[in-house]
């Protein structure tokens, strides 16, 4: 798009543009007479709900999600070239935070957020069932095809470079599986007692890249598209899924971000069962693997070796993860039990 197109979205704000600069794929920072602005693109397909979900937050008192201008006919994006176009504030970025308090400064806006927006809502047994059913169906269906894969993968004389590197995932793959369905069947039975479920608005992409400062040092969440409303424990999984996706590390950090957000929006036992579920099942492995035995992968067999062993760090990280929040719930079990004995030996007049 020529910069001439730039300045026709820019007139329907009736500023006074300096400078266009390309910032980054998506997004253009204008230096105007008014002050510096953000240019966002977004795809024409884009749900522009998210512009109200905006609104309702502002309306609830929760004002740190970054707000988006309207122009001067009271519209608040711009078609042009098959794309949508919003304005916002531009963020330097230039806080004296050290990372660690970068971090836990973005986990407490999330959990603000999900504390201001929640909804405590009663739930049709027979929908959860269906749910439970549903997923358990799914998950057994996936595994019946990785278990006749790897069969056939062993059976051939030779194995390409991608059937031996899934088979010797195979047996990890089938354990994470199993550990997410015990997860799902603990959720279930939870879910069976506490008759309800808490809902909120939801970020959607949860990223340190998308959590910015303003010049007094506040922080705002950025590419709000995704907002709605959904389970809280949605915006953790979107989190980690992004931020181990990475070599095998064994991320403490990632664990005690976990907890600064508990401290500030508390889960329930179902809420955490329901995010181990989320997180643990192998889902980004078994894509890769369907999208080769499919023939639905773009590039070399190096390429879609490349992508398997991603997917299986990202599982491997998401497992240290995962085994400190299952330490931290038994200890916290073992806890309660040992203070309900001692209440029976010592009961209170």
């Amino acid at each position: 798009m020529e910069k001439l197109d730039y300045g026709e979205i820019l007139k329907a704000y009736q500023l006074q543009v300096d400078q266009i600069e390309e910032h980054s794929r998506n997004v253009l920072k204008i230096h105007t007479k008014q002050g510096q602005y953000a240019l966002k693109s977004i795809s024409k397909n884009q749900d522009l709900r998210f512009i109200y979900h905006i609104g309702e937050l502002y309306s609830q008192g929760y004002t740190r999600v970054i707000p988006i201008f309207k122009t001067i006919n009271g519209q608040f994006v711009v078609e042009r070239a098959n794309k949508f176009y919003y304005l916002m504030p531009w963020l330097n970025n230039e806080s004296s935070l050290e990372r660690s308090e970068r971090y836990q400064q973005m986990f407490r806006q999330v959990a603000r957020l999900h504390t201001v927006t929640r909804k405590e809502l009663n739930f049709d047994e027979e929908d959860v069932k269906q749910y439970y059913t549903g997923l358990k169906e799914k998950w057994e269906n996936r595994n019946k095809f990785l278990e006749g894969y790897v069969d056939r993968c062993e059976n051939q004389l030779y194995m390409s470079p991608f059937e031996l590197q899934f088979a010797s995932y195979f047996t990890e793959m089938m354990q994470a599986c199993q550990f997410a369905r015990a997860r799902l069947d603990e959720w279930y039975g939870l879910m069976k007692e506490v008759k309800s479920f808490r809902t909120a608005f939801t970020h959607g992409k949860i990223s340190i890249k998308h959590f910015l400062y303003d010049s007094n040092n506040k922080g705002y969440l950025l590419s709000p598209e995704k907002l709605k409303h959904a389970s809280p424990v949605n915006d953790l999984v979107s989190f980690y899924y992004r931020t181990l996706r990475t070599y095998p590390v064994q991320s403490d950090e990632c664990f005690e971000w976990y907890n600064y957000y508990n401290e500030h929006f508390p889960l329930r036992d179902e809420e955490i069962q329901l995010l181990l579920t989320y997180l643990t099942y192998p889902e980004p492995m078994y894509r890769v693997v369907d999208s080769y035995v499919n023939g639905k992968t773009k590039g070399s067999e190096q390429e879609s070796v490349k992508q398997l062993t991603k997917a299986y760090w990202l599982n491997k990280n998401i497992e240290y993860l995962a085994s400190h929040m299952m330490q931290q719930e038994h200890q916290k079990k073992e806890q309660k039990l040992a203070e309900e004995f001692e209440e029976e030996l010592d009961p209170k007049d």
